[in-house]
């Protein structure tokens, strides 16, 4: 019966982002005496130690919803899991170069970062932002990790996929698989990728879906120091391409948003303004998700984000 109760705890716990409690339990359960299934004493350290970890924060009683102009939005705590503000959260919609996020999440866990890429022609001619790669420039998969999530490069976004294919192999098809298999594996129910830089509008995801990407992106730390770059230059193997990244993301760059450490902006006529933003003022974190913002202007999807990050610090009690 304690096993049972203490199983169904753990389970509790992961699924409202409390790991680390959920990781005690599941240690405990494991811990236990094999003749007779008894529990040994850690699971009294863990019920015991349970009161310093349960306390989560809250909205303070008088705070009044602010008004965001974005028709999908989210802001959430990351290490609790809760989840503040939403609206359409679970919609599915076109994210744009939110995508890079899983992009990233996929070649950290797939490539060495001292890998050598060699950008195609496909790649050095896609649409959109780029990083001003050039056709059959030697590069590392760091340097292209930078250029994805610094200058948002499409270019970057196709090249790092196409590193996947072994000889004889084109396409971005195997890549895809691995970031929708990544996807399933993080619990995101409401999300299909199309291709790595978000420029195919058939794919989709939601802004739930896009804070348990960035949650689990941000535990990376090559993912956490990218992000929070407000610019960088990176070079081909040779040093003869330059390149100059500046980030898109106005949180980080030209606002110096207080606190803020990432993440990835995006844009596309289907999908609108986006800007998926991550804060930590002394250990209170918060992420917050804006998608397809009302107004139509470059700074629409930051101005929406400093908005609700600003009714977070306000009205959170932690």
């Amino acid at each position: 019966m304690i096993i049972k109760s203490l199983i169904l705890l753990s389970i509790l716990f992961n699924v409202i982002g409390m790991d680390q409690v959920s990781d005690k339990i599941d240690q405990s359960i494991v811990r236990q005496d094999m003749g007779g299934g008894h529990i040994v004493s850690a699971s009294d350290s863990i019920i015991n130690s349970l009161p310093e970890i349960l306390p989560r924060p809250k909205i303070n009683s008088n705070a009044i919803k602010p008004a965001i102009y974005s028709k999908n939005y989210l802001l959430a705590d990351p290490d609790s899991g809760i989840v503040f503000l939403k609206q359409e959260h679970k919609s599915r919609v076109p994210i744009a170069s939110t995508t890079k996020i899983m992009t990233a999440i996929v070649v950290l866990e797939n490539y060495e970062l001292d890998d050598i890429a060699t950008i195609s022609s496909t790649a050095a001619n896609q649409i959109g932002a780029d990083a001003f790669l050039m056709t059959g420039e030697k590069i590392t998969i760091e340097s292209l990790l930078n250029c994805l999530l610094i200058k948002s490069g499409n270019d970057s976004a196709y090249a790092l996929a196409e590193h996947m294919n072994q000889d004889g192999e084109t396409g971005i098809e195997k890549f895809i698989n691995k970031m929708n298999e990544k996807a399933a594996e993080l619990g995101m129910r409401d999300t299909n990728y199309r291709d790595p830089a978000g420029l195919n509008t058939t794919g989709y995801s939601s802004a739930f879906d896009l804070y348990l990407a960035t949650k689990y992106a941000l535990k990376n730390p090559v993912f956490k120091e990218i992000v929070n770059k407000d610019k960088e230059v990176v070079t081909s193997i040779d040093k003869r391409y330059y390149h100059e990244l500046n980030n898109s993301n106005r949180l980080v760059n030209e606002y110096q948003y207080p606190g803020a450490i990432g993440v990835k902006t995006g844009y596309m006529p289907e999908a609108g303004h986006c800007l998926v933003g991550a804060t930590d003022r002394n250990g209170k974190k918060l992420i917050s998700v804006i998608l397809n913002t009302y107004a139509d202007t470059p700074s629409a999807s930051a101005d929406e984000s400093r908005k609700i990050l600003d009714w977070g610090y306000a009205n959170i009690n932690w």
